[in-house]
């Protein structure tokens, strides 16, 4: 579970800015709460929504997730002078050579963890990780100007992993490599239970769900009850991968597929979707069409590559990032993914919905804890984000959220002139 994450340097993000799952003293939607006995006295959220105009931020701050969980699963493969991935604040001179900052308080196997790391394009400044067994603090590692190491457990074993840590390497992720097990946990949190979904359709999550179908038997009766219940006429699936002649390929891209099946060493194949239909006919009687999945709506490609993730993120407990979820998807199907995790009986393990969207129906107090809205703005002179929780404004529970919104009370929505442009 995610307790809170904090960023600086980072895009437009330039001070720094933290995104809390705690919960407030707040007391309605009890259902939107996990209670979890590692927080004695604070209850975590089930979700937590980002509005903001175009280009306020609100991405980043979820890419910025993503961007740090990315560098802890792949940071040990690199060699010597492999550039770190660095996108600092560019609005200010100053801010192009400071190290940008990531800060992350997660729970994982009912532990309490810190973790820290500050980075340039070239190395890793300075990084840490802490734990809470039975709620005291304690150092597994601290690492300062990149290779002044602390540690006060296992301390021989970590002094011969960190001499192994190139400047670039993250000292968590080589670590783990090198099987120390006291790291292992955090790096297993980063790479097993964090999990993230762009903006931009992806063959590789219909690719998952396809996967999931086939799985087993519980797995594909849970995607179909979830399509049924989203309402999209789909009754049942049929999908399967099919091995094709690399001659099939068109002739622009077959020197670049030939390369990667004699490095990978596997077939090439293509996904097949099928969808079926139950319709009923003038006569009353009941049959089944069979659609090509490329033949359905946008919005039912979409669905059909979110629900494959959706219930593994239930399923496993995971903490799971969204880029903007409104995507293709009318406001009911939103309605729908949003309420599967919020709802405890179908969240059973505790998962997380962390996702940005436009889409301002779902401003509505009687799906949201004050505390589970943020926001982010921009700062029209300096150009850096702000991030704030609508809770800061204190709204009343029976206040109309949306139309507040909309008529900037909160902020975060685009100014837009009225100069005439012809």
């Amino acid at each position: 579970m995610l307790i809170e994450f904090s960023l600086e340097n980072f895009r437009s993000i330039k001070e720094e800015v933290t995104l809390s799952l705690v919960a407030s003293s707040d007391k309605s939607l009890d259902n939107n709460l996990i209670t979890t006995e590692v927080l004695k006295k604070d209850n975590l959220l089930r979700s937590a929504v980002l509005y903001g105009a175009n280009a306020s931020g609100k991405s980043n701050v979820v890419s910025a997730i993503n961007s740090l969980r990315n560098l802890v699963i792949l940071s040990h493969t690199f060699q010597k002078g492999t550039e770190i991935s660095y996108s600092p604040f560019k609005l200010d001179n100053e801010y192009l050579s400071k190290p940008t900052k990531f800060k992350v308080v997660f729970i994982k196997n009912n532990t309490k963890y810190v973790y820290g790391v500050s980075f340039t394009n070239e190395k890793i400044i300075d990084e840490y990780l802490y734990y809470y067994p039975e709620d005291r603090k304690a150092i597994i590692f601290e690492r300062k100007d990149t290779n002044d190491y602390k540690f006060t457990i296992n301390k021989k074993e970590q002094k011969f992993y960190s001499e192994k840590t190139l400047d670039n390497v993250l000292y968590l992720s080589s670590s783990t490599q090198l099987n120390y097990k006291k790291t292992a946990e955090a790096f297993d949190w980063f790479k097993n239970t964090l999990a993230f979904i762009g903006a931009t359709d992806h063959p590789q999550l219909i690719d998952f769900t396809m996967k999931s179908l086939n799985k087993d038997a519980t797995s594909k009766e849970l995607i179909l009850k979830a399509l049924i219940e989203a309402d999209l006429g789909i009754n049942n699936v049929i999908a399967s991968f099919e091995k094709i002649s690399i001659d099939e390929i068109p002739v622009m891209i077959q020197k670049q597929i030939k390369f990667l099946v004699s490095q990978i060493g596997d077939d090439v194949e293509k996904m097949l979707i099928k969808t079926i239909h139950k319709v009923v006919n003038e006569k009353g009687e009941e049959h089944e069409v069979e659609f090509n999945f490329e033949e359905e709506s946008e919005g039912t490609k979409r669905i059909f590559a979110l629900i494959g993730p959706w219930i593994d993120a239930l399923n496993n407990g995971r903490v799971l990032v969204v880029d903007e979820l409104d995507t293709k998807l009318h406001h009911f199907l939103n309605l729908f993914l949003i309420k599967l995790f919020q709802d405890p009986t179908q969240n059973k393990n505790n998962a997380q919905l962390i996702f940005t969207t436009h889409n301002t129906n779902l401003l509505d107090l009687d799906l949201f804890r004050r505390d589970q809205i943020w926001f982010t703005e921009k700062d029209p002179r300096a150009g850096n984000t702000d991030l704030y929780s609508l809770i800061e404004f204190s709204p009343r529970k029976d206040k109309n959220v949306r139309k507040g919104y909309l008529v900037g009370r909160y902020g975060a929505i685009p100014f837009i002139g009225e100069e005439r442009i012809f």
